[in-house]
């Protein structure tokens, strides 16, 4: 009497559960690889998003304080004072020491109507690394220079715009 070995299996031999298992190993290492690198560019991306939102936050920030300034003074290239139609008086300047990287607005309200005191605000976080104004001449026009860094990558942006204060007197 013969005995059909091949014709009465009911599993999977030892060989082809090590073949599957293989396969299976191979395709999840490329998934695994594809799935790191996207994230890498995630990160990245979300980075510079961030990066220049700050940017162009504290640049529009700049503007618009130049923009409806009815004095505008220059303290030094990183310092400008500007006052506002109601008598508040603000500086626009990067901080000092740990915060030399911060912008602020230091707001004078004690030449404002109703008198305050003095309060200072950040624009930006710790990423301005430049900060430069310049009036050329009799020019009423302000050129504004703003540089941010990304401390984890290094990478720079430089933005540049001309603004004309409206309310100047």
């Amino acid at each position: 009497m013969k005995r059909k070995y091949f014709v009465a299996q009911h599993g999977l031999t030892l060989i082809e559960l090590v073949i599957g298992m293989a396969l299976i190993l191979c395709l999840l290492s490329g998934i695994v690889g594809l799935f790191s690198g996207s994230l890498k560019v995630w990160v990245f991306g979300k980075q510079q998003s961030h990066l220049n939102q700050t940017a162009r936050i504290a640049m529009d920030s700049i503007v618009k304080e130049i923009r409806y300034a009815q004095q505008i003074t220059l303290k030094n290239t990183s310092s400008l004072v500007v006052t506002k139609v109601n008598g508040e008086i603000r500086t626009l300047q990067l901080g000092e020491g740990l915060h030399s990287k911060t912008l602020y607005v230091i707001i004078d309200k004690t030449k404002a109507i109703p008198p305050g005191g003095i309060s200072s605000s950040p624009i930006t976080e710790n990423l301005v690394t430049n900060l430069q104004f310049v009036q050329r001449g009799n020019s009423k026009a302000v050129l504004v220079t703003l540089e941010v860094i990304n401390e984890s990558t290094g990478e720079r942006r430089l933005l540049r715009t001309a603004c004309y204060p409206l309310n100047l007197q």
